[in-house]
Protein backbone atom coordinates (compact mmCIF):
# COMPACT_ATOMS: atom_id res chain seq x y z
CA UNK A 1 0.00 0.00 0.00
CA UNK A 2 1.37 3.44 -0.89
CA UNK A 3 1.47 6.17 1.12
CA UNK A 4 -0.87 9.74 0.13
CA UNK A 5 1.61 12.23 -0.53
CA UNK A 6 2.16 15.08 2.24
CA UNK A 7 1.08 18.07 1.89
CA UNK A 8 1.40 21.22 4.52
CA UNK A 9 -0.28 24.32 5.40
CA UNK A 10 0.37 27.52 7.81
CA UNK A 11 -2.46 28.81 9.91
CA UNK A 12 -1.62 32.01 12.45
CA UNK A 13 -3.96 31.55 15.53
CA UNK A 14 -4.11 32.80 18.78
CA UNK A 15 -1.93 31.56 21.75
CA UNK A 16 -5.29 30.51 23.52
CA UNK A 17 -6.40 28.33 20.95
CA UNK A 18 -2.57 26.32 19.72
CA UNK A 19 -3.77 23.59 22.49
CA UNK A 20 -7.12 23.09 20.68
CA UNK A 21 -5.44 23.01 17.60
CA UNK A 22 -2.63 20.42 18.72
CA UNK A 23 -5.54 17.84 20.03
CA UNK A 24 -7.56 18.16 16.58
CA UNK A 25 -3.89 17.74 14.40
CA UNK A 26 -3.50 14.82 16.95
CA UNK A 27 -6.81 13.37 16.26
CA UNK A 28 -6.47 13.64 12.39
CA UNK A 29 -3.02 11.91 12.00
CA UNK A 30 -1.31 15.59 11.72
CA UNK A 31 2.23 16.88 12.50
CA UNK A 32 2.10 20.28 13.94
CA UNK A 33 5.25 22.22 14.08
CA UNK A 34 5.02 26.17 15.78
CA UNK A 35 7.18 28.17 13.44
CA UNK A 36 9.92 30.48 15.87
CA UNK A 37 8.85 34.17 16.11
CA UNK A 38 10.86 36.73 14.36
CA UNK A 39 11.11 39.94 15.22
CA UNK A 40 8.81 41.70 13.64
CA UNK A 41 5.66 39.48 14.22
CA UNK A 42 2.99 40.44 16.55
CA UNK A 43 3.49 38.77 19.84
CA UNK A 44 -1.04 37.96 19.74
CA UNK A 45 -0.58 34.97 17.68
CA UNK A 46 1.03 31.92 16.99
CA UNK A 47 2.18 30.53 12.99
CA UNK A 48 2.03 27.06 12.97
CA UNK A 49 3.17 24.45 9.74
CA UNK A 50 0.45 21.76 9.85
CA UNK A 51 1.91 18.79 8.23
CA UNK A 52 -0.34 15.50 6.92
CA UNK A 53 -2.49 14.23 4.22
CA UNK A 54 -4.99 16.90 2.48
CA UNK A 55 -7.86 15.91 3.36
CA UNK A 56 -6.39 15.75 7.18
CA UNK A 57 -4.83 19.17 6.96
CA UNK A 58 -7.89 20.00 5.34
CA UNK A 59 -10.09 19.05 7.96
CA UNK A 60 -8.32 20.66 10.89
CA UNK A 61 -7.90 23.45 8.52
CA UNK A 62 -12.26 23.37 8.51
CA UNK A 63 -12.33 22.86 12.12
CA UNK A 64 -10.43 26.13 12.93
CA UNK A 65 -12.18 28.33 10.99
CA UNK A 66 -15.03 26.98 12.09
CA UNK A 67 -14.05 27.72 15.80
CA UNK A 68 -13.26 31.40 14.86
CA UNK A 69 -17.25 31.74 14.88
CA UNK A 70 -19.20 34.06 12.35
CA UNK A 71 -18.63 37.42 10.75
CA UNK A 72 -19.80 40.58 12.40
CA UNK A 73 -19.51 44.01 10.58
CA UNK A 74 -20.61 47.45 12.62
CA UNK A 75 -21.14 49.95 10.07
CA UNK A 76 -22.58 52.55 13.21
CA UNK A 77 -20.33 55.63 13.88
CA UNK A 78 -18.76 54.91 17.40
CA UNK A 79 -18.79 50.96 16.85
CA UNK A 80 -15.64 49.91 18.96
CA UNK A 81 -14.94 47.64 15.74
CA UNK A 82 -16.10 47.62 12.03
CA UNK A 83 -14.79 44.01 11.03
CA UNK A 84 -14.39 41.02 13.40
CA UNK A 85 -15.19 37.67 13.59
CA UNK A 86 -16.72 36.01 17.11
CA UNK A 87 -17.48 32.76 18.40
CA UNK A 88 -20.75 34.84 19.83
CA UNK A 89 -22.15 34.36 15.79
CA UNK A 90 -22.18 31.02 14.71
CA UNK A 91 -20.30 29.58 11.66
CA UNK A 92 -21.09 30.69 8.43
CA UNK A 93 -23.76 33.81 9.33
CA UNK A 94 -22.40 37.13 8.66
CA UNK A 95 -24.33 39.70 11.03
CA UNK A 96 -23.99 43.33 9.43
CA UNK A 97 -25.16 46.16 11.82
CA UNK A 98 -26.16 49.37 10.09
CA UNK A 99 -26.60 52.72 10.77
CA UNK A 100 -30.05 51.87 10.42
CA UNK A 101 -30.40 48.73 11.69
CA UNK A 102 -29.24 44.66 11.45
CA UNK A 103 -29.01 42.54 8.64
CA UNK A 104 -28.68 38.82 9.11
CA UNK A 105 -27.06 36.80 6.22
CA UNK A 106 -27.33 33.19 6.55
CA UNK A 107 -25.07 31.80 4.13
CA UNK A 108 -25.56 28.22 2.43
CA UNK A 109 -22.14 26.69 2.93
CA UNK A 110 -21.50 25.33 -1.19
CA UNK A 111 -18.20 25.72 -1.52
CA UNK A 112 -16.97 27.57 1.06
CA UNK A 113 -19.36 30.15 0.65
CA UNK A 114 -18.89 32.08 3.81
CA UNK A 115 -15.39 32.36 3.12
CA UNK A 116 -16.28 34.27 -0.67
CA UNK A 117 -18.96 36.63 1.33
CA UNK A 118 -16.61 37.68 4.07
CA UNK A 119 -13.89 38.28 1.28
CA UNK A 120 -15.53 40.48 -0.87
CA UNK A 121 -17.62 42.66 2.09
CA UNK A 122 -15.42 45.45 2.47
CA UNK A 123 -15.66 45.78 -1.83
CA UNK A 124 -19.64 45.01 -1.40
CA UNK A 125 -19.96 47.03 1.75
CA UNK A 126 -18.11 50.70 0.88
CA UNK A 127 -20.50 53.54 1.35
CA UNK A 128 -23.58 51.33 2.27
CA UNK A 129 -25.02 52.20 5.74
CA UNK A 130 -28.66 51.41 5.69
CA UNK A 131 -29.92 47.75 6.09
CA UNK A 132 -31.63 47.58 2.76
CA UNK A 133 -28.84 49.03 0.67
CA UNK A 134 -26.75 46.13 2.23
CA UNK A 135 -29.25 43.63 1.84
CA UNK A 136 -29.58 44.15 -2.11
CA UNK A 137 -25.86 44.51 -2.50
CA UNK A 138 -25.70 41.07 -0.62
CA UNK A 139 -28.49 39.23 -2.43
CA UNK A 140 -27.58 40.53 -5.56
CA UNK A 141 -23.82 39.30 -5.30
CA UNK A 142 -24.39 36.22 -4.10
CA UNK A 143 -28.29 35.41 -5.64
CA UNK A 144 -30.11 32.04 -3.92
CA UNK A 145 -26.95 31.07 -2.03
CA UNK A 146 -27.83 33.53 0.86
CA UNK A 147 -30.71 34.40 2.93
CA UNK A 148 -31.02 37.87 4.20
CA UNK A 149 -33.36 38.80 7.44
CA UNK A 150 -33.35 42.28 8.59
CA UNK A 151 -34.27 43.33 11.82
CA UNK A 152 -34.30 46.98 13.35
CA UNK A 153 -32.43 47.58 16.87
CA UNK A 154 -31.21 50.61 18.95
CA UNK A 155 -28.85 53.36 18.19
CA UNK A 156 -25.55 53.12 19.96
CA UNK A 157 -25.42 55.53 23.11
CA UNK A 158 -25.48 59.03 22.42
CA UNK A 159 -26.82 58.91 18.62
CA UNK A 160 -29.91 60.30 17.99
Amino acid sequence: MTESPQTQSVVVLDPSQVTAARAMAAVHGVEMEEVPRRGIEPVATVTLVLVGTAAAVGAVLHVLEQRKGGQVIDLRPGAPKAFYRTADVVYGLVVIVAVDGKVTVEIKEPDGMFGKVISTLPQLLSGGDSAEQVAQVVTKTYGSDVEIETTEIPALDGEA
